[in-house]
């Protein structure tokens, strides 16, 4: 009998050896040594749970707490560190999504989903 996870975690282990994975391990460093974009970036992520929270309580996010994650997000760009995180995040994202859906195939395949 296969274990599956056994194959997850060597998966897992491979991920760490990516060029994407090294990109925004090297970006959350740089990242980690600018206080002030590492500031922006931690109310950043304030908001947006607070936001998340809202939307899985099934309420609409209050006016004012969109203008202040919208008001954040514009004080991102400012900070090429964050511009660099946020890109190098989004091309593990996107390797993840490949990945997932390499994994779920056998499912799609069982729906004529191929």
């Amino acid at each position: 009998m296969i274990n599956i996870y056994d194959n997850v975690n060597a998966v897992a282990t491979d991920l760490r050896e990516t060029a994407q994975y090294k990109t925004l391990r090297d970006a959350v460093e740089a990242l980690n040594g600018n206080a002030e974009a590492k500031a922006v970036f931690q109310r950043f992520q304030q908001a947006q749970m607070e936001i998340n929270q809202s939307m899985q309580a099934g309420q609409e996010p209050a006016p004012e707490q969109v203008a202040a994650w919208q008001e954040i997000a514009g004080q991102m760009d400012k900070h090429d560190a964050l511009k660099t995180m946020m890109e190098a995040e989004q091309a593990v994202n996107q390797l993840l999504m490949e990945i997932n859906n390499i994994i779920t195939k056998p499912i799609a395949e069982l729906y004529g989903q191929d």
